[in-house]
């Protein structure tokens, strides 16, 4: 379990990312999450997510990067083993809008897909730009790389037992609010389109702190993906609450 928490955290610190802002004090900014479950007695589970974000501004230049990992076991058996990437590149050429470069990885093992790979570029646009409220908008062409869970299929199930390769269009809203001095909400809706199927991924999380760099979240990830294999769901769904500590 050490080694699966080392590598999502080894991949952040290596393929720094970015947004779009210059006027940050800080250069550099990383906040590292940590939720832990366990539950025994009639029946036995445990639940560990983790996140590692990372982000350097210079300029007209900013990097940001994250990675998250999700471990589900229920009477000794594993039920989930997820691992997501992300990483993005921004120049800001004008007061208000600047261009991109995304990518995201995930790795699911029991998901509609076991990897996912995205690539997109794009225009982004500040709507929105005061130091407790912010509004950005992207849009742009990319390239997706798609492999289905198989094993997830019966034998006679011909449905999408095939990788996908194709071009995409991907759009996306992030919306941060200081709703006051301790309290932090954060929302993000990212929808891509393809030729194969298309899928829409909202965030939101609610942040307080509660000493100094410390403080505790709540957040919840719904994601819609219109085309599956037969027997999973279109839509998959994460609530956490992690302890969270920036610096």
């Amino acid at each position: 379990m050490a080694s699966a928490l080392l590598k999502p955290s080894l991949f952040c610190l290596v393929a720094l990312p970015l947004c779009a802002e210059a006027s940050i004090p800080e250069r550099w900014q990383s906040e590292v999450e940590l939720g832990f479950q366990s539950l025994s007695g009639n029946s036995d589970s445990m639940t560990l997510n983790s996140r590692l974000g990372v982000s350097f501004t210079d300029g007209p230049y900013r990097h940001m990067s994250e990675a998250k990992f999700l471990l589900v076991e229920k009477d000794g058996e594993e039920d989930k083993h997820k691992s997501e990437f992300e990483s993005q590149a921004n120049y800001k050429f004008d007061p208000k809008r600047y261009v991109l470069g995304n990518v995201s990885f995930i790795d699911d093992k029991y998901g509609p897909y076991y990897q996912d790979l995205t690539l997109a570029t794009g225009m982004g646009y500040q709507a929105i730009w005061r130091e407790d409220l912010s509004l950005l908008l992207e849009i742009g062409p990319g390239y997706r790389y798609q492999s289905p869970n198989l094993d997830e299929i019966d034998d006679d199930d011909l449905v999408m037992p095939y990788d996908v390769q194709e071009f995409i269009v991907r759009g996306q809203a992030e919306l941060t609010w200081q709703l006051n001095e301790t309290a932090l909400f954060e929302g993000r809706i990212t929808a891509i389109a393809g030729p194969s199927n298309s899928s829409i991924e909202a965030r939101a999380s609610l942040s307080t702190s509660l000493i100094d760099d410390l403080a505790v979240k709540i957040s919840t990830t719904q994601k819609y993906i219109d085309r599956v294999p037969p027997g999973l769901k279109n839509r998959d769904s994460i609530f956490t609450v992690n302890m969270i500590y920036r610096f």
